[in-house]
């Protein structure tokens, strides 16, 4: 019998079971690598604090209860003056206010309003309490106004007077005012005033017509007719912390 040199024999099956085994504990030292480098379980704590409330102010401001500015005035003369009161309040306001202006608007307009130098004048006095009122004659009946305390001068931009036509094109502020502050009250009366000076000669130019600042060969303020809307803006105050 001849003999047979060589290798023993290894079963195959035996080979593929030990890769499997090496196979699987790779997989698993794998797996168990990507759980210590991965995501971790963490500690957590919450807690709540408040509630806090927080509530926006509001600024109000309101004419009333004497509103006189409604009244009219017909066939004024240069001179003339037409008084009017018009309380103001802020009784609706929870925040001050940093500032109130008052601007005109005028529908019709008419070298009256437009005119700064010619044309009509306010100015603004207050009293601490209501005016005492007295109709001094007619028609239209104008008024005449009395501060028992004594008035006080209301500036209008820094000014005792503006015109109405610089107002019509940018606000003025009014100082000083109780109305600033939240349930403050304001007793004015506003004047309006038509200069002395205001040319008027129908001879040399047209009634209401003419150049605006002139004088009575350029420009006539007689004839002219103007509805003038008084508005008043509050601001709120300045910002605060809080």
């Amino acid at each position: 019998m001849a003999d047979y040199h060589g290798t023993p024999n290894t079963k195959p099956g035996r080979r593929a079971d030990r890769r499997r085994i090496v196979l699987s504990i790779a997989l698993v030292l794998g797996a168990a690598g990507a759980l210590i480098g991965g995501a971790f379980a963490t500690f957590t704590a919450s807690v709540t604090a408040g509630p806090q409330a927080i509530t926006s102010g509001t600024i109000k401001l309101a004419v009333g209860p004497v509103n006189d500015v409604a009244t009219g005035a017909t066939n004024i003369a240069a001179g003339d003056t037409i008084a009017r009161e018009a309380d103001l309040n802020a009784t609706g306001a929870t925040l001050a206010s940093k500032e109130i202006t008052l601007k005109f608007s005028a529908s019709p307009t008419s070298l009256l309003d437009t005119d700064p130098t010619n044309g009509l004048q306010v100015s603004v006095q207050a009293c601490s309490e209501a005016w005492k009122r007295t109709v001094v004659g007619s028609p239209p009946p104008p008024f005449e106004y009395t501060c028992t305390p004594g008035a006080t001068a209301v500036k209008i931009n820094g000014a005792a007077t503006a015109s109405v036509g610089t107002l019509e094109g940018a606000a003025g502020t009014l100082t000083p005012l109780n109305s600033l502050t939240s349930g403050g009250k304001d007793f004015l009366v506003f004047t309006i005033t038509l200069p002395a000076g205001a040319p008027g000669d129908v001879g040399k130019v047209a009634a209401c017509s003419g150049t605006s600042g002139g004088t009575a060969a350029t420009e006539d303020l007689q004839g002219c007719s103007s509805t003038l809307t008084y508005t008043f803006q509050a601001t709120q105050r300045n910002a605060t912390a809080q």
